[in-house]
């Protein structure tokens, strides 16, 4: 699990809807990502910052929507984007 801020979470909650939007579920090289300053960011994975830290990939989000039941509406929606962040920040891959 990666300890995330509180404004990690918003920060992701915020990004996530856009991030499942610009990488459809065949791009499992596309990744959410955390850089050196804290900043959540996103991107096609080998265009991803040097030494930042890899939270998850796109597949690994398509798996966590269908284990908890989310749909692409929920993280449309502010109060289910949030929780849907921080599960994400649970099963993230960074410890």
């Amino acid at each position: 699990m990666l300890k995330a801020q509180p404004r990690q979470i918003k920060d992701l909650a915020e990004k996530i809807s856009s991030f499942t939007d610009a990488f459809g579920p065949g791009a499992l090289d596309a990744i959410l990502f955390v850089d050196d300053e804290g900043n959540i960011g996103f991107s096609a994975g080998p265009d991803a910052p040097a030494g930042c830290r890899v939270i998850m990939n796109r597949a690994g989000i398509d798996r966590l929507m269908v284990l908890h039941a989310y749909t692409t509406l929920d993280l449309e929606r502010p109060d289910t984007k949030e929780a849907f962040a921080e599960l994400v920040f649970e099963n993230a891959w960074l410890s």
